[in-house]
């Protein structure tokens, strides 16, 4: 199950990544990438990750919403087009577009970046910086260009996902063992003490004797 996940999520996002390029579907080639990220969220048990690719899709609807109507505003704003009393909400119209495409950008940079660490592809934290800084310079239209090789990025770190967890813990908690000491193995043992037999030394030629000894079995001296 594991690994149909991760190889379901590299064909979703790579074949998404290149319908994007396609006109006229590139919603579906974004829906796609978007399943992708849910089969990645779920094989590596982190559900912050897809919850980061809803809201970046989200924030980026509501972008192409504002975008869609900024366009309309420019080209059907009045019965003699754009004019200057268009001016005011054209730039409202504009500066709203790039704030919900700097957000989605955001969160997408999120996404791929806890995905480049999971799954060990760098390409997906370089598609997410490349499209945050895109994102930011779409405001003077430099970013598109920027944005247009995250895409191509984007597919070259689907297609670069592994069938195959990098390491043999990968996507679970590492087990913990608890190693026992020695001294909790083996049973306590009691240190008993054997009392030394009390003894004491002749006054005169110093044998040793039994402490209640009265004379002496060496010299014969009566001892105190």
């Amino acid at each position: 199950m594991l690994m149909g996940s991760l190889s379901s999520a590299k064909t979703l996002g790579g074949v998404g990544g290149i319908l994007v390029f396609v006109p006229g579907i590139s919603l579906v080639g974004w829906i796609l990438i978007l399943l992708a990220t849910k089969e990645i969220s779920e094989s590596v048990q982190d559900k912050t990750i897809f919850d980061d690719a809803i809201l970046a899709a989200i924030t980026a609807v509501i972008g192409a919403v504002v975008f869609s109507g900024l366009i309309f505003l420019y080209f059907f704003g009045g019965p003699f087009g754009f004019g200057p009393r268009l001016f005011i909400p054209f730039l409202v119209a504009l500066g709203t577009f790039w704030v919900f495409t700097v957000i989605s950008a955001v969160f997408l940079k999120r996404c791929y970046e806890k995905i480049s660490q999971r799954l060990n592809v760098s390409a997906f934290a370089t598609t997410g910086l490349l499209y945050l800084i895109g994102a930011a310079l779409t405001i003077v239209f430099v970013g598109f260009l920027i944005i247009l090789i995250a895409l191509i990025f984007q597919i070259v770190a689907y297609f670069s996902i592994q069938d195959r967890p990098p390491s043999p813990g990968w996507g679970q908690p590492a087990p913990q063992t608890f190693a026992l000491s020695p001294a909790t193995t083996q049973p306590a043992t009691t240190m008993q003490q054997q009392p030394s037999a009390e003894s004491k030394f002749c006054f005169k030629c110093g044998a040793k004797l039994p402490s209640s000894a009265v004379f002496c079995t060496s010299c014969g001296a009566k001892q105190s």
